[in-house]
């Protein structure tokens, strides 16, 4: 364990040279980095322990809808498990739910795996936009990629001017240690110069990743938008984190479910709703007089 602390302490493999005893401070290296000098100081800052790794979450590959879907009575998310029959193994979900320490009407009752997650499948095949919403969540998207971009360009300017600010603050504290004969406000000034060139080498990553895309237009929303056409697709992968993506991309809140009526309406994400098909039915101006009727 200390060996990899040793490992992860080392600036190297960040792309840059620091050896105090020999008086180099960050200097570039013409070796290729590992990681950026960013994720190198985030690393610091998770072994000082400054920054806390988060909880891994309870996830199981044999139940995708374990945690997210609710009891339409009590609103607790329902458990699942697997039960032992005379023909072999099946697989139910089923609620624990006591609310006000008050077993829940269906506290105990099952729901067959393939019952629940057959009705969730209907449910998000139905979730595909119409073709002239879709071409305008695509329009949208390409007005925002080019505001952007612009952004990232104007980003790195500012970036740029902080830049010549770091190196005019260094060259100060530099003239103060040739004038200064006490070692404190030397060893300080030092110190402060130390800093000053680490912040100068987080700008100068940031201005390399400024104003220019590491994908191209399509390379980045490809992915997007072809959620955005039909979840179901993704949700059908054997990967469970794509499945855990669906939940958390296409619903603002757990879906409730009922045994005998099933999926209650469920809260679609934002891009959800505002792609519904029903945005394609028949609307039409209010006219100049009103609705009301008129009146003498």
């Amino acid at each position: 364990m200390q060996r990899i602390k040793e490992i992860l302490n080392r600036v190297l493999y960040a792309g840059y040279l620091d050896k105090p005893d020999w008086n180099i401070h960050l200097v570039r290296g013409h070796h290729e980095p590992l990681i950026s000098f960013e994720t190198y100081k985030k690393i610091q800052a998770r072994l000082k322990g400054e920054a806390k790794a988060p909880v891994r979450k309870d996830i199981n590959e044999d139940f995708p809808l374990r945690g997210f879907v609710a009891c339409a009575c009590c609103g607790t998310p329902l458990t699942a498990c697997w039960s032992r029959g005379r023909n072999g193994l099946h697989a139910y979900y089923l609620c624990h739910g006591k609310p006000n320490g008050t077993k829940c009407s269906q506290y105990g009752k099952s729901v067959r795996k393939d019952k629940l997650e057959g009705e969730f499948e209907a449910l998000l095949s139905d979730m595909k936009p119409s073709q002239e919403m879709f071409f305008l969540a695509a329009e949208i998207f390409t007005d925002l990629w080019n505001v952007r971009c612009n952004d990232a360009k104007q980003e790195a300017d500012a970036i740029r001017r902080s830049l010549i600010q770091i190196e005019r603050k260094t060259e100060q504290f530099l003239d103060r240690i040739a004038e200064a004969d006490n070692q404190i406000l030397i060893t300080a000034y030092e110190k402060k110069i130390r800093q000053l060139e680490e912040e100068k080498v987080a700008h100068d990553e940031k201005i390399a990743q400024c104003g220019r895309p590491l994908q191209s237009f399509d390379e980045t929303f490809r992915t997007a938008f072809s959620f955005l056409s039909n979840p179901h697709k993704l949700w059908v992968s054997d990967r469970l984190e794509h499945k855990r993506a669906v939940l958390k991309l296409a619903f603002s809140e757990r879906l409730r479910y009922c045994r005998n009526e099933g999926f209650r309406t469920p809260e679609k994400s934002l891009p959800f709703s505002l792609l519904e098909q029903n945005y394609r039915g028949s609307n039409e101006m209010v006219l100049l007089r009103g609705v009301e009727p008129p009146t003498y």
